[in-house]
């Protein structure tokens, strides 16, 4: 996208990433034509969505000659997983501030996203409640202080030089439709920190396209979300020194398949996640991109999209979640009863 090349960064993706059509899982569902966009695939730690962000953040940080990176999320973050791969590409340290059940919270043994926190050499600090901002300043001042140039940056990458990611995304998705001669009617998301959504629907309204964009979100109740996106929006407007027009119908979040909270495992979503490997060969995880599809496929099912229109699932990443829930996931599929859905590492604080 032209209006991006003055926007300094840093190429971490691998991109385009490929468009695929979902056919078996279409006709399975008899709804719309269903095509995903593999954004699992980006190839910066495990892949996903964060790469498309970082490739703008990284820049500024690059820019700004830090050597040591600060953030933080959820115990096992896949944001983490790739902020720290993108630091060590980089030659720089890398501190991650997590939420656990309790301060210092260690298991005992490593799986999933915190494996591969351990793995990159990360710092890692866990706390038990909202304070990843504060906690993580008072780190920077700390390095600071000892000669360092820190650079913090929020859960998920979720601000404008972020954002810039998908913005960028939807010209990449309109290309590739483009060539394959189809023309999109909604582009599906998983919603957290909210900033993939207001990507999505800026670079939709900046290139004019009468795409619509649904979110599901896996955390947080629609008037937050929607409060979010909307200064997202703004503030990348700003950076990008473009005036657009968000009516407040632009903006869509499903709010109704959070379920017991972030990261809780439910059997609509070990289904979603089982149908689409059955069905297609791809890998949802529990937290994001599985719950997203358990609400989508729950809206084709009430008749909310006519057969003959295109949606697009975008495939926000997250894979190696798998693993860590693998207990109450077998149990699940076996109908059985599971031996947990809140996991030990909950965090009951978003």
């Amino acid at each position: 996208m032209q209006i991006l090349e003055k926007m300094p960064r840093i190429r971490f993706a691998n991109l385009p990433t490929a468009l695929e059509e979902m056919p078996s899982l279409s006709e399975r569902l008899g709804g719309p034509t269903l095509y995903i966009k593999r954004d699992d695939t980006t190839g910066l730690g495990f892949g996903g969505n964060k790469a498309r962000k970082l490739e703008f953040i990284m820049a500024q940080a690059k820019c700004r000659e830090a050597d040591v990176i600060v953030t933080g999320a959820g115990f096992q973050s896949n944001w983490c997983t790739q902020v720290a791969a993108a630091a060590r590409k980089l030659g720089m340290k890398v501190i991650l501030v997590k939420r656990g059940p309790r301060q210092g919270y260690n298991p005992s043994e490593y799986d999933g996203n915190h494996l591969l926190h351990f793995i990159l050499g990360s710092d890692i600090e866990v706390v038990a409640d909202r304070r990843i901002q504060s906690v993580s300043k008072r780190l920077c001042d700390i390095i600071g202080k000892e000669g360092h140039t820190p650079y913090f940056i929020p859960v998920g990458g979720s601000t404008p030089l972020g954002t810039l990611g998908y913005v960028n995304a939807v010209s990449e998705i309109l290309s590739q439709t483009e060539a394959k001669k189809i023309k999109v009617d909604y582009i599906v998301t998983a919603t957290g920190s909210v900033g993939t959504q207001a990507g999505l629907i800026l670079g939709t309204k900046i290139l004019d396209t009468n795409i619509k964009i649904l979110g599901f979100s896996v955390s947080l109740k629609r008037g937050r979300a929607n409060n979010q996106i909307i200064n997202l929006i703004n503030g990348t407007s700003e950076l990008l020194s473009v005036d657009v027009l968000i009516d407040p119908e632009d903006i869509v979040v499903q709010d109704e398949y959070v379920g017991e909270g972030y990261g809780i495992i439910s059997k609509e979503v070990v289904e979603a996640i089982r149908l689409v490997a059955e069905t297609e060969g791809i890998f949802l995880d529990p937290v994001y991109t599985g719950k997203a599809m358990a609400g989508l496929i729950a809206q084709i099912k009430r008749g909310r999209f006519a057969k003959e229109e295109v949606v697009v699932f975008i495939h926000t990443g997250g894979t190696a979640a798998l693993f860590p829930y693998r207990r109450p996931i077998k149990a699940m599929i076996e109908s059985e009863e599971p031996p947990w859905t809140k996991p030990p590492w909950y965090a009951n604080v978003l």
